[in-house]
């Protein structure tokens, strides 16, 4: 039995499409490589499933690779978009800002006493506290390097419109410390000290937040212990803002290593 193939020519050769003899050794090779063949990127379809990133189709199936390659581009750079928005949202809603000022007096200053009486009693008329250069810890707008601060007049300037956390503490060793330390006080009424963060100027304007020790005759007091702030406070940018104390103990003091004086404030909102 035999057969006999009837078919006629298609159009295709009989011979195989021939690629290069590889390289004889890794030196041989050429550099660079040809390319036996080349194929437009638009004519090669991916046919599997589709891929997902989550429930995002990012490649449908029977897309080409031109198409797969663009979509793939198109989706990286929106969802950076989509981090990007979150962020400022993150910023504008919940004061996630690189702003902040921070200086702290260690040893502090001496602070001589005033006589204890109700003008004097008025914060506005308390002394500026003024922070060195060398005593500020930092003071950055968006993360950068600032000058909020002026360390010649103790004058803190708003550098932007926001909501500000304002925060001080204070830590006074009594200079004297046999007796009742503070206690010694020789003023039998009205002996405290002050502090606060307020406006510039002899009026003292705005009063943020402040805080008073009062002194006890014949009480043991080693030492002065005051925190105080505000929180959300907004502020204008341009508002100047100044750290200031009275001393009405009657006991002049004087700086003593390991005690402190500090502010810091923060743009939250």
């Amino acid at each position: 039995m035999s057969t006999t193939n009837t078919c006629q020519k298609c159009g295709c050769e009989d011979t195989f499409l021939t690629s290069p003899a590889p390289c004889p050794t890794p030196a041989g090779c050429p550099n660079p490589e040809p390319c036996s063949e080349t194929f437009d990127a638009q004519c090669i379809i991916y046919t599997g499933d589709d891929i997902l990133c989550n429930e995002d189709t990012v490649i449908p199936t029977d897309s080409s690779v031109a198409s797969a390659l663009g979509k793939i581009i198109d989706y990286y750079c929106n969802q950076i978009s989509l981090i990007n928005g979150y962020i400022s949202v993150l910023q504008n809603n919940q004061g996630l800002f690189a702003t902040a000022f921070r200086a702290s007096l260690s040893p502090t200053i001496n602070v001589n006493t005033v006589a204890a009486s109700l003008v004097n009693s008025n914060i506005a008329t308390g002394v500026t506290i003024i922070m060195p250069v060398g005593n500020i810890e930092y003071q950055v707008t968006d993360g950068l390097p600032g000058s909020q601060y002026n360390t010649s007049t103790g004058v803190w300037t708003c550098p932007q419109t926001g909501k500000y956390d304002i925060n001080y503490n204070v830590y006074l060793t009594c200079p004297d410390q046999t007796g009742f330390g503070w206690g010694n006080t020789p003023t039998t009424t009205g002996a405290a000290y002050s502090i606060a963060v307020t406006n510039p100027g002899v009026t003292g304007g705005t009063v943020y937040c402040a805080d008073t020790y009062t002194i006890v005759k014949g009480v043991y007091t080693t030492r002065i212990y005051l925190t105080g702030g505000i929180q959300g406070k907004l502020i204008t940018a341009g508002t100047q803002i100044v750290l200031r104390h009275q001393n009405m103990t009657g006991i002049n003091y004087t700086a003593t290593s390991g005690d402190n004086i500090d502010l810091a404030i923060r743009r939250v909102g």
